[in-house]
């Protein structure tokens, strides 16, 4: 049977490669070409941190996990991992101490696999590099004509079809121009022939 501080190096490796923020980190180079080195390093000094401290406070190894995403891997953790990921580290290391570690060989066995093919990419204020986009965007509504709405079938621009109704009074017709201008619309009406 293996040392017991195998065992929970074991554990450490098993949930940290379950871990799927730090997996993405790894996945998508975060921490630069040498990602999965520092992955491994991160198994290495958890490992190492509690052979050195008896007694590790899983509020503590949190607050660790978090530093070294932060400094190593540019990343941020905040869909509640953490405290988990702590939680399951310093359970495995509690049962070690007791000399469980059947307990711990079958927890490594159900732990969860990083789940990297259902995570969708986020886009943050700093890689919202689209300004350019906007304001070509900008410039094509400029140059687009505006077309009278009876060619419009659907949509808000209905509401000036009534507007060129011969039945409308001029009354009617004024206060839902003033409702289409509250609502951020613009009346389109034809000039009638002279």
């Amino acid at each position: 049977m293996a040392a017991p501080m195998d065992i929970f190096r074991d554990s450490v490796k098993s949930v940290l490669d379950g871990w799927t923020v730090l997996q993405l980190a790894v996945h998508h180079g975060f921490g630069g070409v040498h990602s999965a080195a520092k992955a491994e390093w991160m198994v290495d000094a958890v490992s190492q941190w509690f052979q050195e401290n008896a007694d590790i406070d899983p509020c503590e190894l949190e607050d660790f996990l978090a530093e070294v995403l932060n400094n190593e891997f540019d990343t941020v953790a905040d869909d509640g991992s953490l405290a988990q990921v702590a939680q399951q580290i310093c359970g495995s290391y509690r049962l070690c101490r007791q000399g469980r570690h059947q307990e711990v060989l079958s927890r490594i066995q159900q732990l969860p696999k990083a789940q990297l093919s259902g995570c969708v990419a986020a886009t943050g204020p700093e890689d919202d590099d689209d300004g350019e986009e906007d304001e070509k965007e900008e410039e094509k509504d400029e140059d687009m004509e505006v077309t009278p709405s009876s060619s419009i079938e659907n949509g808000p621009h209905q509401k000036t079809e009534a507007a060129n109704t011969p039945n409308t009074s001029a009354q009617d017709m004024e206060s839902q121009s003033q409702e289409d201008i509250d609502d951020g619309w613009t009346v389109v009406t034809k000039k009638k022939k002279r």
